[in-house]
Order: structure tokens, then C-alpha cells, then sequence
């Protein structure tokens, strides 16, 4: 692992966007920070704002559910989650979530880096999801 100093982020204490539907993505790990090997952010995602069905094509995608409902969609499969699910999603996998109730919290992490700042982008940049790597079957 390439972190050279110690990484802390208070409650709230990393950078924030947040959607006009009440959605946020909060930035937890940059990439520049672990020199490009991984990077997480905490995102709290309401009812009808969820993702469509996205591959990634350079990262791995981990994702750990902190508070809600869902319903995850991974390649065929379809299952509902809780609180304390786990999943490992390996590039090339076609997924997405359905958030059952008003929203859910989850942290993902992405190995290696660079995807955080789609979800993140700096000030007045709209990001391109064909420049990080993603597509919508």
C-alpha cells in the first residue's frame, strides 16, 4: 500500500457534493493520497437517484452498506441487503442498486484510485463517464 501519511476524515470532514434530490458523495480517501491504489467515499443516495446498470472497465468497486435497504444487481442476480452487507465487484461486471425506502449510506472503495472524482469532480467540472472508464449496457 502506498499510504506515506496517515489518512483521517472526520464525520463530515471530506469533500461534499450533493445532489438536487438531497443525495451526497463524501470523499473519504483521494487517490492522491495512496498513490493511486485505492480511493473511498462515503455516499448516502436517495430513493430514485440511484445509478443506472454501469460497468466499470478499470477498477474494482467495494462496497460495504452502512445504513438502509437495498436491492443489489449484480450481472443476472438480484438480491436484497441490509446493513452490514459486503460486496466485491470486479471490473467487467454489469451492476447497480435499487434503494428500498428513502435512502441508504454505503462506502465504497475503488482499487485502483481515480473513480472518486466522477463521484466527486472538482469545482464546476461535469465529468465524462467514458473518461473514467464507465459504460451503460
Amino acid at each position: 500500500m502506498s499510504v506515506k501519511q496517515p489518512v483521517l476524515t472526520p464525520p463530515h470532514g471530506g469533500e461534499t457534493v450533493t445532489s438536487s434530490g438531497g443525495s451526497s458523495v463524501e470523499m473519504k480517501v483521494e487517490s492522491s493520497q495512496t498513490g493511486g491504489e485505492y480511493s473511498a467515499v462515503l455516499w448516502t443516495v436517495r430513493a430514485g437517484e440511484e445509478p443506472p446498470l454501469h460497468t466499470h472497465s478499470r477498477e474494482d468497486e467495494l462496497l460495504y452498506v452502512v445504513q438502509g435497504q437495498l436491492i443489489a444487481r449484480v450481472g443476472d442476480a438480484r438480491v436484497e441487503v441490509g446493513p452490514g452487507a459486503y460486496a466485491a465487484l470486479p471490473r467487467g461486471v454489469p451492476h447497480t442498486i435499487e434503494v428500498v425506502g428513502d435512502q441508504a449510506t454505503l462506502l465504497l472503495s475503488f482499487v485502483p484510485g481515480g473513480l472518486e472524482r466522477f463521484l466527486v469532480p472538482p469545482k464546476g467540472e461535469q465529468p465524462d463517464p467514458a473518461a473514467f472508464g464507465l459504460t451503460f449496457p
